[in-house]
């Protein structure tokens, strides 16, 4: 039972982003989505060390854990877009980016490819995180104007975005390995 625990906290990073927009939109305190989406994202660290710890690494949680990634800055993107927070361009072209990002990996791994993460990618990951934590911050501290912060960190999310892109393309897809038992890629 203790072996599932590293997917149940990967499950709940996605369900997460589904509490945060409902404390968005709802009566609740602001500053508890940006608790809750702290606490959701130390969880990204947590869940891999937890399973590696556990010997509980699964296929299911090799594909859960980018799902509930996706499906937290998603629902935060689209949050904070509905209440006025994040501006309309930034939050729309993340969410594009992501949609295409997802289509590309999809296609690739159906036909027997993958990629593998890049520097740029995981450094565009690592802002649109700090990005969204300033925009659900949303308030004053320190005399900052938090939300033009929030929009530099995006906009650096992008351009980090097209960086790695640019280097997906050159380098293109690797072939996956087969499971045993799978065959070769249709």
């Amino acid at each position: 039972m203790l072996r599932l625990l590293p997917n149940l906290l990967t499950a709940s990073r996605g369900l997460a982003g589904l509490v945060v927009v409902w404390v968005l939109v709802g009566p609740l305190p602001d500053r508890l989505g940006f608790w809750l989406f702290v606490v959701a994202m130390f969880t990204d660290l947590f869940d891999g060390w937890l399973a590696r710890k556990l010997d509980a690494t699964s296929t299911v949680g090799k594909w859960l854990d980018p799902l509930s990634d996706k499906v937290l800055v998603a629902a935060c993107w689209l949050g904070l877009w509905s209440v006025g927070w994040a501006p309309w361009w930034l939050a729309g072209t993340i969410l594009l980016r992501d949609a295409i990002v997802a289509t590309g990996f999809v296609v690739a791994w159906r036909r027997g490819y993958q990629f593998s993460a890049n520097l740029a990618g995981r450094l565009a990951v690592s802002f649109e995180g700090v990005a969204l934590a300033v925009f659900l911050f949303h308030g004053p501290w320190m005399a900052v104007d938090w939300p033009a912060v929030g929009v530099g960190l995006g906009v650096l999310t992008l351009l980090l975005s097209v960086g790695s892109a640019l280097e997906y393309l050159a380098e293109g897809p690797v072939p996956r390995a087969s499971p045993p038992g799978e065959g070769s890629p249709s």
